[in-house]
């Protein structure tokens, strides 16, 4: 990209106004609380009124669903081993419906991090308008139909007590699919699924896909204990062979969430929901992909768990919070140029679990300051020890904004020579943004102890280039949700390339976060791109001096 002289940017060089034009917005889905906090220029994406309507997971699901698509719960899902601490990446493909009754063809990529049961707690991802969006009527009209036939099969069947049994099926490893593949080959593979299934049917049975990845199958004289052994067929019929694609053959997972009418509902929109709810637990438990509708399941998926606060007050009391660190690396030469500080908890059997075990509640709790002065303590004794480390930690903007944490950092730093120069605090981008005078007070107190500071999650803000030339800024790290598409995400690499080039017109390093492939790696490094974060590069790991019962640890 050509820069101007003189410091001058054009106005279509700022991120938001890239951002609209590509029909990107970013957005942020804390699931405990069910709230969607949308990027600034949603309104420009998505229409004013779309995001005053959508600012729960709620909300959203219930413009998703009609257009047939994955529900907000869905796209989180754990995949595979489940989060690690770094996230798990997803991809899906849905249509959404708008407030105008249209409808659009919608990308929704980024990470999810779990809680404490492996259950998604946070959403961090990007969404894209695809310009060729097609019409969901199809899915509607199909979703219509299906509920009108079943709900005729159920009033037929009630004088010979014939039962029915609805499955609703869905590929669990579309996401990855997605990802690996594009979303068009990918979509050839659940059309191959759809008609492995679709040749096993009776004729008295219906079949419709209506939803982009759920189709459901209603089985007329069937009763639960023969649902099972049906499920059993369907599963193995699916799944036994690989599917053809133009990359090589790949695998297929499936699941299937049941339920049985008159036993579970003795209506076809309840019927298909309990079917929908079984199949979003089956999804979720890799080794059991069918599940029938079962009442005490789901009081047990329910079921409290303990009070969360206390959980977390009591680890950070025990000292069973340690410090993990992921290397940050030279985009060209690959070495390590400082680690990022991250937050783990270490169980009393030794096992360990990511922040989001006791972050999530302490925040909604008011009490993130304790977590994040706990890791202030692990960072500053690991920098007294290590005089060659360098570390950075990501401070919460609830922390920030406290008006005793300057004071706090200076009596962890002040006293120990040359060790302010080591550490570099990072913030994000929307808290920056949020107060900038306030902000900029704050970052010239550190900046004046001695430490750097960095921009986190840029891009998702898009902070103007004004304030960020205002902020004593290092070094902006990129928003990894654009980072991690760049193999197969045009509009991607265009938005990162720009954010680069302008940092390096303003004389601020680059971090490029989520970096998980070579091929991404070596893009940022022609671009210019100064740092690298990311498994490709390095996965957190604990030194033995950081644990407990002094082991070292990949984390």
């Amino acid at each position: 990209m050509e820069i101007q002289s003189g410091g001058a940017r054009s106005a279509s060089d700022d991120p938001r106004r890239i951002l609209t034009s590509l029909g990107v917005v970013v957005y942020d889905w804390d699931v405990a609380s069910d709230r969607i906090d949308w990027g600034p220029n949603a309104a420009d994406v998505l229409g004013a009124g779309n995001v005053a309507l959508w600012s729960s997971g709620r909300s959203f699901d219930e413009a998703v669903s009609p257009g047939g698509g994955p529900t907000r719960a869905e796209i989180a899902v754990p995949r595979g081993s489940g989060d690690d601490g770094a996230g798990t990446v997803f991809a899906v493909l849905y249509r959404l419906r708008l407030a105008d009754g249209t409808f659009v063809l919608v990308d929704d990529s980024g990470r999810w991090f779990a809680d404490a049961q492996g259950r998604p707690a946070r959403v961090h991802g990007t969404m894209r308008i695809r310009p060729d969006g097609q019409d969901a009527t199809d899915f509607a009209r199909a979703r219509l139909r299906l509920l009108e036939e079943v709900d005729q099969d159920i009033r037929d069947g009630r004088p010979s007590g014939q039962a029915l049994t609805l499955f609703v099926i869905a590929m669990s490893n579309l996401a990855d699919l997605n990802e690996e593949l594009g979303f068009e080959a990918a979509d050839d593979v659940l059309g191959s699924v759809i008609a492995r299934l679709g040749g096993t049917m009776r004729r008295r049975d219906r079949f419709a896909r209506y939803a982009g990845n759920r189709f459901a199958l209603a089985l007329r004289g069937c009763g639960p204990d023969e649902a099972e052994i049906a499920a059993r067929r369907l599963l193995d019929l699916a799944t036994r062979e690989p599917v053809g694609t133009t990359k090589g053959p790949v695998e297929v997972q499936v699941a299937i969430g049941a339920a049985s009418a008159p036993a579970h509902a003795i209506e076809a929109p309840l019927l298909l929901r309990r079917a929908e709810t079984m199949l979003s637990i089956a999804r979720m438990r890799p080794g059991r992909p069918y599940l029938m509708f079962d009442q005490g399941l789901l009081r047990t998926a329910a079921r409290h768990r303990g009070d969360p606060v206390l959980a977390g007050v009591d680890l950070l009391n025990a000292r069973r919070v340690v410090l993990a660190r992921q290397p940050v690396v030279s985009a060209t030469t690959r070495e390590e140029v400082f680690s990022e500080a991250l937050l783990r908890v270490a169980d009393e059997d030794g096992t360990l679990r990511a922040a989001a075990d006791i972050i999530p509640a302490l925040e909604q709790a008011g009490l993130i300051h304790l977590a994040d002065v706990r890791m202030l303590e692990l960072v500053a004794d690991h920098l007294d020890r290590y005089p060659s480390a360098r570390l950075s930690l990501n401070v919460s903007p609830r922390t920030m904004e406290r008006s005793d944490w300057l004071p706090i950092l200076k009596a962890h730093l002040g006293g120990r020579l040359g060790l302010a120069s080591r550490l570099i605090l990072e913030v994000t981008e929307t808290a920056a943004i949020r107060d900038p005078k306030a902000m900029r007070v704050l970052l010239d107190g550190v900046r004046a102890l001695g430490a750097a500071v960095a921009l986190d999650d840029f891009g998702a803000g898009h902070t103007s280039f004004r304030n960020l030339r205002a902020f004593p800024v290092d070094f902006v790290k990129i928003d990894g949700a654009f980072v991690q598409n760049l193999a197969r995400s045009p509009d991607d690499r265009f938005f990162v390339r720009t954010l680069v080039d302008l940092a390096r017109h303003l004389g601020i390093a680059t971090v490029a976060e989520w970096v998980e492939d070579e091929e991404s790696a070596v893009l940022l490094a022609s671009w210019g791109t100064d740092l690298l974060q990311g498994n490709h590069c390095g996965r957190p790991r604990i030194g033995r001096t950081d644990m407990p019962d002094g082991r070292a640890l990949v984390a």
